[in-house]
């Protein structure tokens, strides 16, 4: 299934189409908002675990506003593809690094599922979608929960 819409995961598209798409919207607000785009303008490659709107709304209700801390959370550099999760080196944009553990046969980082499957007739969360300067797997949790 796609949650990108009718031809975004196909196709591939880039960090900026995330707007575009069911569930990424709010994603794509913050990282224009915070100042992060502007980083991401430069060298790649990068990869980005976008969180779902309602993990953003989540955060938020739990933890206030989201800021740009949070944001480059979610953004590490190099191209990183789900396969290699477990062995990649996980420093976050802004110098964090992130936790990786594998559990209940799923790949987690910062508690979020890399790959989560949905039930019924919703679709599965995209990952490996290629980009021009990188690549972006969807989450539904946000890293700073």
């Amino acid at each position: 299934g796609e949650v990108w819409g009718a031809d975004g995961i196909a196709v591939g598209k880039e960090e900026s189409d995330l707007r575009g798409y069911d569930n990424f919207g709010k994603f794509f607000d913050l990282i224009q908002s915070t100042g992060v785009a502007a980083e991401l303008q430069g060298a790649g490659p990068f990869t980005i675990f976008a969180p779902t709107d309602p993990a953003i709304a989540s955060y938020e209700t739990m933890r206030g506003p989201v800021d740009a801390r949070v944001v480059k959370m979610h953004i590490v550099p190099g191209l990183i593809s789900s396969a290699d999760v477990s062995s990649a080196d996980l420093t976050s944009l802004g110098g964090e690094k992130l936790t990786y553990r594998y559990a209940v046969r799923k790949h987690f980082v910062n508690d979020a599922i890399i790959g989560e499957k949905t039930f019924g007739p919703y679709s599965d969360y995209p990952i490996d979608v290629a980009c021009s300067n990188g690549v972006i797997h969807g989450v539904g949790l946000c890293f700073a929960m």
